[in-house]
């Protein structure tokens, strides 16, 4: 298995960390970080938050819900569908998932075998196998959690753990996951060009992801960053479906 070849822009190596829990790469005065490498063949974007950047789960469920993160608002750095949405209709978010110390009330999806944790600005990725304990420890620390396809694991691509309907798909297109790298740091991976999914998920182990999740995208896949917080740039393609997007991920500034 190909291990941490990177070709990076700019990095310094930092120490490691343990298991699924992540630090934050960049200074106390960088909103988020956007580098472009490659691993595994494959071109990729990281986009890091910096060390004072707050990291935090959006739902449409939750119950002082203001409305979709908009990009007119210049306090979010960076914005990207977090779970998957199961309908137009319900807007009901994969899984039971907790905002600021709420648990919410999901669907129930097979694919959902992972979970992001966050909790004072923490960011961990964990099996499903310690959800109840995750939830637990987010609705008493006033914290955030959600669930989805964990397609990295311990070092380890899991393939079968992405939709059949996603893998099937013939031509290639653009992925996007969280990750917890072997340095310890914490990033939003992005593919800078199209990729069949299991592509995708070598590239990342290539990169060193330990841990990784998939984030919610096709039609649904919109999102922004602003690297030097004031320039915007689009993720994806503003699709009709953008606006049933039912929950997210966001960086804002401090």
């Amino acid at each position: 298995m190909l291990r941490l070849k990177w070709i990076l822009l700019g990095i310094v190596p930092v120490g490691l960390m343990g298991c699924g829990a992540a630090k934050h790469a960049t200074s106390a005065n960088v909103g988020v970080e956007l580098r472009y490498v490659t691993a595994g063949g494959h071109k990729l974007m990281l986009m890091s938050p910096g060390i004072n950047t707050q990291v935090r789960f959006v739902s449409h469920k939750q119950h002082n819900f203001g409305g979709a993160p908009s990009i007119d608002d210049t306090t979010i750095i960076l914005n990207v569908a977090a779970a998957f949405t199961k309908d137009i209709t319900s807007m009901d978010v994969c899984g039971d998932h907790v905002v600021a110390g709420e648990r919410i009330k999901g669907y129930d999806d097979v694919t959902a075998t992972g979970h992001m944790l966050i909790i004072n600005n923490k960011v961990e990725i964990r099996s499903n196998d310690f959800l109840e304990r995750s939830i637990g420890e987010a609705v008493k620390g006033k914290g955030y959690l959600f669930q989805q396809c964990l397609i990295v694991e311990d070092g380890r691509g899991v393939i079968e753990r992405i939709p059949q309907a996603i893998r099937d798909r013939k031509a290639h297109i653009i992925y996007r996951a969280a990750c917890v790298l072997d340095d310890g740091t914490f990033a939003i991976v992005q593919g800078d060009e199209p990729m069949f999914c299991g592509e995708f998920i070598d590239a990342l182990v290539a990169l060193g992801a330990r841990q990784a999740l998939y984030l919610d995208m096709g039609t649904w896949a919109w999102g922004w960053v602003r690297p030097d917080g004031n320039s915007t740039q689009e993720l994806s393609e503003h699709f009709f479906n953008t606006r049933y997007q039912s929950n997210w991920l966001i960086f804002t500034q401090p």
